[in-house]
């Protein structure tokens, strides 16, 4: 005895674009085309504009540290639209740029020491200020 399952979906061709509730669309595949698109680009630019080398260890950033490689590649594409770049970017360029960008995010920590006086740097060994 065989079971047929009825599809729920079945019947359902004929939905108007104002049926359809708030929050949902009636084409699931148009929102990442655009997203895709332009990153396909961006790669492409990238790809023409950068040495082997240079793009191969930015993409190994881009694995560790999107937002900084999200900035870099920015930058460089900025850089090739406005006609800024005299050249390929070679691996020693993008290094110097990405010790570049980190400069300001940086925080040096000084570390103060105060000198109590009960300190083993007591230049006189005879305890007297002990009494």
């Amino acid at each position: 005895m065989k079971t047929q399952f009825r599809n729920p979906m079945d019947g359902m061709t004929g939905i108007n674009a104002s049926e359809i509730p708030d929050g949902f669309t009636a084409d699931q595949s148009g929102g990442g085309d655009k997203a895709a698109e332009r990153n396909a680009q961006v790669q492409g630019i990238l790809e023409q504009i950068m040495e082997a080398s240079a793009y191969e260890r930015l993409q190994r950033i881009k694995i560790v540290k999107k937002e900084k490689a999200a900035a870099i590649e920015n930058q460089l594409v900025q850089m090739a639209t406005s006609g800024k770049l005299p050249g390929k970017i070679s691996e020693t360029r993008l290094i110097q740029m990405l010790e570049g960008g980190g400069d300001a995010q940086q925080t040096k920590v000084k570390i103060q020491r105060r000198n109590y006086g009960l300190d083993s740097d007591d230049s006189d060994d005879n305890d007297d200020d002990l009494m």
